[in-house]
């Protein structure tokens, strides 16, 4: 299976951030097998396993179990390489949400960011991704926690106010000292949840961000889709269009021509390409639709007429009919299933 690459960007501001706690810089690289030149070279790409080795031993030579946190408390947009550039110039905070959603790639392979609006509040998400060898499914704490502090530091940069948040959720356990967490998002903590989330006013979505050029957004970004592509390539199409179906997906059917379209092919070479992978756009929709349905219905919050809605069913009864083709059962009688499973198992919530 293919591994996850990470770019030096975020790795060098691990790196960095240890050494202004007192850690050789150059000690650190050698504990983790990082070459250091590597540090001049941040728009590279490693391997999701020599990053987290990185982690590890910035957490080992700091001694800060909670450094994901601290590092977020710092972070600076201009250390962020393109995808900073192109935040700092977005219109208003919702097409900040919208950007880092399309070029989280730029950065990591390993975790896609999100977001959707519902009854008035914004859900942020940041998914593990599970096709590929990812070290953020077995280590995902630091990186997380770094992403959502990271996003609260920079949120107060671009819009000169800070983000207040309805609640927290995070995949991973609850740490055994959860005070660094109250104290840096302020609001109601959920540990061992379906996914990693920070639900907050949609309002926010509306307000300007400060430092707005439309005319440099539109030089950065163009820099920024160059690298996109570049990094598409290197992918088979079956990951590219499975990728455009769940940022398309948002309560309408996107067409292969919208796939295509958004992929800068023409959809005959779109059919061709998928072809030559042995498997076909319906087929992916299909499967990508089912597997977010899985998802969907693994968290209790979610109504199951809402699945229906956000995977593009007309009614509840064809979603009903299309999940009992694909499981077996209905999504009421997977979703009870799945809970009782939960419920005897031990979980750590606040």
């Amino acid at each position: 299976m293919k591994e996850a690459t990470f770019s030096v960007y975020i790795t060098r501001g691990i790196i960095q951030y240890a050494a202004s706690c007192g850690v050789n810089a150059d000690e650190l690289c050698t504990a983790a097998g990082f070459d250091s030149s590597l540090l001049q070279m941040p728009d590279q790409r490693i391997p999701g396993s020599l990053h987290s080795a990185v982690w590890r031993q910035a957490v080992k030579l700091t001694g800060d179990e909670n450094l994901g946190l601290h590092l977020g408390e710092v972070f600076n947009l201009a250390t962020f390489g393109i995808v900073g550039y192109v935040l700092v110039n977005c219109q208003t905070f919702q097409e900040v949400l919208e950007k880092l959603s399309r070029y989280t790639r730029l950065f990591s392979q390993g975790a896609h960011i999100h977001f959707s609006v519902e009854q008035g509040m914004v859900l942020c998400d940041c998914d593990i991704v599970n096709d590929l060898q990812n070290y953020l499914l077995e280590e995902p704490r630091h990186a997380i926690e770094s992403t959502f502090a990271s996003l609260l530091t920079a949120t107060k940069t671009l819009i000169g106010k800070p983000l207040h948040l309805h609640s927290v959720w995070f995949q991973h356990p609850r740490p055994a000292d959860g005070s660094e967490h109250e104290r840096i998002f302020q609001t109601g903590l959920h540990f061992s949840m379906p996914t990693n989330r920070l639900i907050f006013d949609a309002n926010y979505l509306n307000l300007s961000v400060l430092s707005a050029n439309s005319n440099l957004l539109s030089v950065f970004e163009q820099h920024a889709q160059a690298m996109l592509a570049e990094i598409n390539r290197a992918d088979n199409y079956t990951r590219q269009v499975v990728w455009e179906i769940i940022q398309q997906l948002k309560g309408e059917l996107p067409t292969i021509e919208a796939i295509a379209h958004s992929l800068t092919i023409s959809v005959r070479q779109l059919q061709r390409e998928l072809q030559a992978e042995n498997t076909s756009y319906q087929k992916l929709l299909d499967q990508t639709r089912q597997e977010l349905a899985i998802r969907h219905l693994r968290n209790p919050h979610t109504p199951i007429h809402d699945v229906a809605f956000l995977l593009g069913f007309s009614e509840p009864s064809a979603f009903h009919r299309a999940f009992k083709r694909w499981t077996g059962e209905t999504p009421r009688n997977y979703r009870v299933s799945q809970m009782s499973a939960s419920s005897s198992s031990p979980t750590q919530n606040c």
